[in-house]
């Protein structure tokens, strides 16, 4: 038997897509569109399909509160905002791994653990050495690379010196990870 997919009608752009695919926002009763991703806020939520691209053409459209049928107004920095709330939230779901003994990091670590099959996927620093990243993708021929913090970032993180690759390992919390730095990923490419 498969489950089905729970979907949600982006307001923006009419389609009609997967609730994991999509933001969700509220309107305040002041009329602020703001992130609404926990579901915390009072009010009937509404679904953007997860583009920065797309939340950077709400602040120019003053049609908001014309799309939603009530007085709404986003802030000019919704795309900045969204984005760093997303960055955080992979950022706490990484450190969570690590806390649970499901985060490796440094190359050679990395690299006993993918020969055992303990690998669910790695993620490399966006500024990662050519020669380094090199090797990572030649040990990682069947694991996904997500590349989206920059080295300065995960060392923050982690409040470690040096911090290039990380490996997620197959575990309960693997899921949770892979799932909001993919929704951080997609965001930053859409």
């Amino acid at each position: 038997m498969t489950e089905e997919l729970e979907t949600r009608k982006c307001v923006l752009t009419g389609e009609i897509k997967p609730k994991n695919e999509l933001l969700r926002f509220t309107v305040l009763r002041n009329g602020d569109f703001v992130p609404d991703f926990n579901k915390k806020l009072g009010g009937k939520g509404v679904y953007v399909s997860n583009s920065k691209s797309l939340l950077e053409g709400i602040k120019k459209d003053v049609r908001i509160g014309k799309i939603l049928h009530k007085p709404a107004k986003a802030d000019p920095s919704l795309p900045e905002l969204v984005e760093k709330i997303l960055a955080a939230k992979g950022l706490e779901s990484l450190n969570l791994a690590r806390k649970s003994g499901a985060l490796v990091l440094g190359f050679e670590k990395i690299k006993e653990q993918i020969i055992k099959n303990k690998v669910a996927f790695v993620v490399e620093a966006t500024d990662a050495g050519a020669d380094g990243a090199k090797k990572m993708s030649e040990l990682c021929k069947n694991i996904e690379q997500l590349k989206i913090y920059d080295s300065a970032t995960l060392e923050t993180a982690f409040n470690r010196e040096t911090v290039v690759y990380a490996a997620i390992l197959k575990s309960e919390v693997c899921n949770m990870v892979y799932t909001n730095l993919k929704r951080y990923e997609t965001y930053l490419k859409g």
